[in-house]
């Protein structure tokens, strides 16, 4: 591989890995979670990658550690456990949410019915810095502490001392069955793309389209007129594609066929970076703004 075409790889991941890093932190996973999730998903790859070169169906532990750049040790305990199975990794977690478990859980640090102490500030024992120098791996208590004020796990009393309130940082409340969708269409999206960069002469349907210097002035309008062209264009190939005539009986061969089409903004800096605040910043020019539906 050319120096050329390995930088073009290493700017396609990074950008292909910022949405994903955004989710993971507001979601609470750590650098190290996800490199644990990141050689599970290497080994998976690699053996489909190897199933398909080599025609066999059982795993070659040697190969994949050879392209992967893991151990043989680690590729086999991974296989004998399974993606499902993969433990977190401790190490790499995010600080505050290690500090939240060991509140939670180290009779150290527990009232005696059970609950997590009310800790003072500093102290070599039964404190809050003493519970950071246990599980954070960080010397200063600040940070944790601001990260766990800011998310509202965490408050300070008057007197100074710190209770704990909640047993994870984690402040979203999203809908587990919407995660792993948004999964399965950024696989498909991706596996998509792939294909036609391996089989270019063979390529399946994928174009995008965009204005990268649309009037904010106009935005809304073109937005709404957008969303009503491909509501009622997929209604139509929902139907087409899920037509009986086109359903393979029960037990018959069959594939996976689908579309995705999704709209995507990206405001510059100086206009904020949501629809929101486009929206307020549009108002004060424009007067109450209009209801739409968001995608």
């Amino acid at each position: 591989m050319s120096d050329a075409l390995k930088h073009a790889v290493r700017t396609a991941l990074l950008r292909l890995l910022e949405p994903l890093v955004r989710l993971m932190l507001d979601a609470g996973v750590g650098v190290g979670e996800f490199v644990t999730l990141l050689k599970v998903a290497y080994v998976k790859a690699a053996a489909q990658e190897g199933r398909a070169v080599t025609g066999h169906v059982r795993p070659n532990i040697s190969r994949i550690a050879v392209v992967s750049g893991l151990t043989r040790v680690e590729v086999a305990a991974i296989l004998a456990r399974g993606e499902a199975q993969s433990p977190p990794s401790e190490r790499g977690r995010q600080r505050a949410e290690r500090v939240l478990s060991g509140w939670w859980a180290d009779p150290e640090f527990l009232t005696a019915q059970g609950e997590p102490e009310v800790l003072r500030l500093k102290g070599a024992r039964r404190s809050f810095a003493a519970l950071c120098d246990r599980y954070s791996g960080e010397q200063r208590t600040a940070p944790v502490l601001d990260e766990l004020l800011r998310v509202g796990a965490v408050r300070q009393l008057p007197d100074g001392r710190l209770q704990a309130l909640r047993r994870t940082c984690v402040q979203v409340r999203w809908d587990p069955a919407g995660v792993e969708a948004v999964g399965e269409q950024l696989c498909d999206h991706c596996t998509t793309l792939l294909e036609n960069l391996r089989h270019p002469t063979r390529a399946r349907f994928a174009r995008q389209v965009v204005n990268a210097h649309l009037d904010l002035r106009h935005a809304p309008m073109v937005i709404r007129e957008i969303e009503r062209s491909l509501q009622a264009r997929t209604d139509a190939l929902h139907e087409t594609l899920n037509d009986p005539a086109h359903t393979a009986p029960a037990g018959a061969p069959a594939m996976r066929l689908g579309v995705g089409v999704y709209v995507f903004e990206e405001s510059p800096p100086e206009a904020g970076v949501s629809r929101e605040n486009e929206s307020v910043a549009h108002a004060k020019k424009q007067g109450p703004p209009r209801r739409r539906r968001r995608t």
